[in-house]
């Protein structure tokens, strides 16, 4: 029993791993990836409508198994001679694009140096397209370790090294050099096109010529406020046409149909981890060119987070947008329906990786209503692969190792634990982050949103109504439901895992809502019942209930903790003029020339945030270094920091010499020498000591009793 009960723990540790991490226990890393690929849908549903050759978006929060679909379809593109594919970790290639002192310090010497900003785009566009040619040449020198090389002699007459010798060309074409003298006499004219703006106040315009390769083309902009748009359109446009990317398409479709490829299949992982103008950078200039330009050739697949895409001139009737959050995948018919397709899928993905790693039978882990235990699961992680994985490991950790089998109860501690650790720590670390009041503020704000929602369900546990008299014991309030108006609202706490949207129905009045679900975890902490009475007749229309209406509470929210204003004359409009804002396209009604942004603000912990000792601050990455040793019993490898927080290990290593040198970390290195990290006490004492407002402030009548 001792060696299948480690193979369930391997089998739950593959189900944990962030990314493209190496699976454990296993030598031959991709080919097992055809054996454990479980679909969300029948008949691998999913992963047939990825590997047609159309552009896709696969969308779902961390965790939904986007990384897993992308290794199944390069193992499968590998057995198609006329096919081929790259893999662009986009996070780690931004990462690396951020400008280092040595490169900006040899451009600031330049007549026209420009800004850091500018300049690290051009460095991640330059780093997209290398990585995409190494990715090539990895997985074509795969192909010759097989017999494809045989294959595609006869259409190919060179060498393996003169194909290989051809690609290495391309990439040293792509000079940065080019760039920044055009993109220092984009900087001047940019300038000049500012003050030409400020001066007339109308009808600037600015005519722009670029040798060898000539460019001509016209910027216009009719106020001041116009000048930022003006001279992303401009940078864009030169910055494509220097850059190339039609004639770099056609020698890169040169070289592979030679081989007789026919499709490159580029797959986009991480996209939605990119800031703002970052992403709006590499679709501009890079996925949308690629996509539209190629003449088929080159096939898109994205990795996103529903809410974070932008699509730039991609068109969007076009492609694939592949959803794997749960309602998206089972809500077409009812909520019942929905949770038992859900919970299949539950039930297949453990079996599987039961099977695959040989670790005996499901029942040697699990109690014996097992078809109870599934369903909890599901309820627990809402079918997420990563976080079945994670609740797994934990009830290996309690029940496991101590002979003990997994039940219902097991499944609750476990659930409560992950949220405590992974979860609730966004609001608790936030404060520390190195970022302007108004952002810290704006995710206090929905921390202060969170506290009413669980508020209100923990008042309505003592609810009276013939519904509510007619449950045996306390009754459900896990769920609610507001408007699809409210949506975007709840967006960023259904992004970090605090909600999830459930299902759509109508309402009593016959009005469509969003059902959302609270997080099992948080439910466990405040004993909230979580899901339906029961599958009777009279609670098929449970979560739609008057009493979980919602929507006037976050219409108050709103009205407390958001702000409509110019962005041009700080003009600030009411919260009830939103809608009518909107369908100006958020101009402003005063100005007629700016743009108005909702603003979120958290008065409640206004003083909380400005308490922070400015010292502390830190950027995200390093605090979640922080809360991973923190979290951790032993000294970490790099790699094993990076596989925990969905980044590189060199981006781990260079955070870490900071954190070090802060007195934060213990840089040393284990009997092996090999580099490890712990947290000092110093760090422990700083950013984890339990203060009064980490907890979520929800405390109730009911509490004081």
């Amino acid at each position: 029993m001792a060696s299948k009960l480690t193979n369930f723990h391997d089998a739950v540790q593959s189900l944990k791993l962030y990314r493209r991490a190496e699976l454990p226990g296993q030598d031959n890393n991709s080919a097992i990836v055809e054996k454990l690929y479980v679909d969300p849908l029948p008949n691998d549903h999913v992963f047939e409508t990825v590997r047609m050759p159309n552009t896709s978006f696969i969308i779902g929060r961390k965790g939904t198994g986007k990384s897993t679909i992308f290794q199944r379809l390069q193992y499968e593109l590998t057995k198609d001679k006329k096919k081929t594919s790259a893999y662009v970790d986009i996070k780690t290639i931004f990462e690396s694009s951020q400008v280092d002192s040595r490169t900006h310090a040899k451009i600031a010497t330049m007549d026209f140096a420009l800004p850091p900003q500018e300049i690290e785009r051009i460095l991640l566009l330059k780093s997209f397209i290398i990585s995409v040619i190494v990715e090539i040449k990895k997985e074509l020198k795969k192909r010759t370790e097989s017999s494809f090389w045989e294959t595609i002699k006869d259409s190919f007459s060179g060498s393996l090294d003169e194909l290989f010798e051809e690609l290495d060309e391309l990439i040293e074409e792509i000079d940065v050099e080019r760039f920044i003298s055009v993109l220092g006499i984009k900087h001047v004219q940019g300038k000049q096109q500012e003050e030409n703006i400020r001066s007339s106040g109308e009808n600037a315009e600015i005519k722009l010529k670029i040798d060898p390769n000539p460019v001509d083309f016209t910027v216009g902009g009719q106020r001041a406020s116009s000048t930022k748009d003006a001279s992303e359109i401009s940078y864009s446009d030169i910055l494509i046409s220097v850059f190339d990317i039609k004639d770099l398409l056609s020698k890169l479709k040169t070289i592979l149909s030679n081989l007789g490829v026919r499709h490159l299949y580029i797959l986009v992982d991480d996209f939605s981890e990119l800031p703002e103008d970052a992403m709006k950078v590499v679709v501009d200039l890079l996925l949308a060119p690629l996509n539209n330009w190629s003449e088929e050739f080159i096939k898109l697949k994205v990795a996103a987070y529903p809410g974070r895409i932008y699509y730039g001139q991609i068109d969007k009737t076009k492609i694939d947008e592949v959803y794997l959050d749960i309602y998206k995948l089972y809500g077409s018919n009812d909520v019942s329906t929905m949770e038992d397709n859900a919970t299949e899928f539950v039930r297949r993905l453990v079996m599987m990786r039961i099977k695959v790693y040989k670790a005996g039978k499901v029942a040697d882990y699990f109690d014996s209503n097992l078809d109870e235990i599934l369903k909890e699961l599901f309820y627990a992680t809402m079918g997420n692969p990563r976080i079945i994985g994670y609740l797994l490991h934990y009830c290996h950790e309690s029940h496991l190792i101590y002979d003990r089998k997994i039940g219902v109860r097991a499944i609750q501690q476990a659930a409560k634990k992950y949220y405590e650790d992974k979860i609730e720590s966004y609001f608790s670390l936030s404060k520390f982050l190195h970022e302007s009041f108004g952002e810290k503020s704006s995710i206090f704000g929905l921390k202060e949103l969170l506290e009413m929602l669980v508020v209100r369900a923990k008042e309505l546990r003592s609810h009276s109504s013939s519904v509510f008299d007619s449950i045996n014991g306390r009754p459900p309030t896990s769920h609610f439901h507001v408007s699809v108006a409210y949506e975007s609202i709840l967006q960023t706490l259904e992004l970090n895992f605090f909600l999830t949207k459930y299902y759509e129905m109508s309402d009593r009045d016959g009005r469509k809502v969003s059902v959302y679900a609270m997080n099992y975890g948080l439910c466990q902490k405040y004993t909230l019942a979580f899901g339906r009475p029961g599958r009777e007749r009279a609670y098929r229309l449970y979560f739609v209930e008057r009493v979980f209406d919602y929507s006037p509470l976050l219409h108050k929210y709103m009205a407390k903790n958001q702000e409509i204003i110019c962005q041009e004359c700080e003009f600030k409009y009411s919260i009830d003029d939103l809608e009518a804002i909107r369908w100006n396209k958020m101009k402003c009604r005063e100005c007629a020339s700016g743009i108005c942004e909702v603003v979120n603000l958290s008065k409640k912990y206004e003083n909380v945030l400005r308490d922070v000792d400015k010292s502390l601050l830190l950027p995200a990455a390093e605090l979640g270094i922080l809360q991973t040793l923190h979290l951790g019993t032993d000294a970490m490898f790099a790699g094993d920091i990076a596989s925990e927080l969905d980044c590189s290990y060199q981006l781990i290593g260079r955070r870490g010499r900071y954190l070090h040198d802060k007195g934060l970390v213990v840089r040393g290195k284990n009997d092996a020498g090999r580099r490890v990290f712990a947290i000092t006490d110093l760090a422990e004492e700083s950013y984890f000591s339990q203060g009064s407002d980490d907890d979520l402030s929800v405390e109730t009548a009911d509490d004081m009793d």
